[in-house]
């Protein structure tokens, strides 16, 4: 692969971002969909990409695509709204998954035995279970734009897309652990799955915490938000490496929380420390950082795609019985949580999968690279890829329209008008 290709490449993306999100008005086609169908195109269409090279850069692409969106959700989500959703968010995130791990699994492994024992099957469900933050955050900011009141069906749905990511990594590790290993227990998955919930967050509070210190005493130095970058990443990373998979994400939300709502916290802890931080200029920054990463993103997700029509086929069918799910699962939950008419409706037609379920779907691979308990470990990645298309493709596409129709009654869209942020006092 030529440089020269790869620079036209991103040219393209960023040109193509830009003016599909202009458009979003007129089409009501997020953008995401025109990026992924770019990659789509110049990938498995056209082959003028080699996927392998691509599929080379997912694990980096998972990490900064993730930290940079986490850390934008820290600096501008509402603290109290985070607080009010952080219970229901939890509950669907949860509920959903474990809704996904039977109804895929049973289905599946009546449908397909010869490919999937009930284990097996359900390990699928977990995979594909959990929402993208990334996708999330695409379908949300181009459904912001024709609809009002969407603060709290944001955080709620961010906060599920966090949630979802260490619960489905430690649910598919643990179901392949259960297979290889018959001994491995329940409690010991619910243990791990606190414990990094908790720490990820201590640990990206504390950094935060310290770093909006930091930043105090260079407000008048140059450069402030690289070096701030410079640190979202490490701390992303290490988070992954000593607390456990799926850490990450927690502690870059954190950390941006932290920065963001530095007198809030330090108040909570009886501290009077006092900082000056430029937030605008920090979310200004960071806006262009994330619209760049977004718009790969997408396109990437283009590229490595691989499909056949058999498993395409299932994994279409797979989208239509987890959307089927979430549309009841909500209006059970709705009975026991106080949801919003506009958390209600979103979060029934909301329900994107993303990079993380591509990048789980390779470890049966990698935990049981001689097959001896997997005897077709790429059956997959080639069913979480046409999932991972179907379900950003209905959210994105379908979802939109009726929610408008439901949210709006019927009436024409009217442009909103986005408006910054609050920014606590410092």
């Amino acid at each position: 692969m030529h440089t020269d290709n790869i620079i036209l490449l991103i040219s393209v993306t960023l040109i193509l971002s830009y003016i599909s999100t202009l458009m979003y008005s007129k089409t009501k086609i997020p953008d995401i969909l025109w990026l992924m169908g770019f990659g789509l195109l110049v990938g498995p269409v056209l082959n003028l990409f080699d996927k392998g090279l691509f599929l080379s850069l997912a694990p980096m692409m998972s990490v900064v695509a993730l930290s940079v969106i986490l850390f934008e959700a820290g600096i501008n989500v509402d603290i109290t709204l985070l607080f009010e959703n952080m219970g229901k968010a939890a509950i669907l995130s949860i509920t959903s998954i474990i809704a996904s791990i039977l109804f895929i699994g049973l289905t599946l492994s009546w449908m397909f035995p010869a490919d999937f024992t009930l284990p097996q099957a359900m390990l699928l469900g977990a995979m594909v279970g959990g929402t993208s933050t990334v996708s999330v955050y695409g379908i949300m900011s181009g459904l912001s734009k024709t609809v009002k009141n969407l603060s709290g069906a944001r955080v709620l749905l961010t906060m599920e897309s966090i949630i979802s990511d260490p619960v489905c990594i430690i649910a598919s590790i643990t179901i392949i652990r259960m297979i290889m290993l018959p001994e491995v227990s329940l409690r010991d998955s619910a243990r791990d799955i606190f414990y990094v919930f908790t720490v990820a967050s201590i640990f990206g509070l504390a950094v935060g915490l310290l770093w909006a210190l930091i930043l105090d005493r260079l407000r008048n130095r140059p450069f402030t938000y690289m070096i701030t970058l410079s640190v979202l990443l490490p701390v992303y990373v290490l988070t992954e490496l000593f607390v456990g998979e799926g850490g990450g994400a927690m502690s870059a939300l954190t950390f941006g929380l932290a920065i963001a709502n530095f007198r809030y916290f330090t108040g909570r802890f009886g501290w009077n420390t006092k900082v000056k931080i430029d937030k605008q200029k920090l979310r200004e920054f960071h806006e262009e950082i994330t619209f760049f990463i977004k718009s790969f993103f997408f396109v990437y997700i283009g590229l490595v795609v691989s499909l056949s029509i058999r498993y395409t086929v299932i994994g279409f069918a797979m989208v239509l019985l987890l959307m089927f799910i979430r549309f009841i699962l909500v209006e059970v939950l709705d009975w026991f949580i106080d949801f919003s008419p506009e958390e209600k409706i979103i979060s029934q037609f909301v329900y994107a999968s993303g990079l993380p379920a591509f990048v789980m779907s390779q470890l049966p691979l990698i935990l049981d690279p001689d097959g001896l308990k997997f005897s077709n470990t790429a059956v997959y990645p080639n069913i979480a890829m046409p999932i991972v298309l179907g379900t950003v493709i209905y959210s994105a596409l379908l979802g939109p329209y009726v929610i408008q129709r439901e949210l709006l009654g019927g009436k024409k869209p009217v442009p909103v008008k986005e408006e910054p942020p609050a920014q606590p006092e410092e």
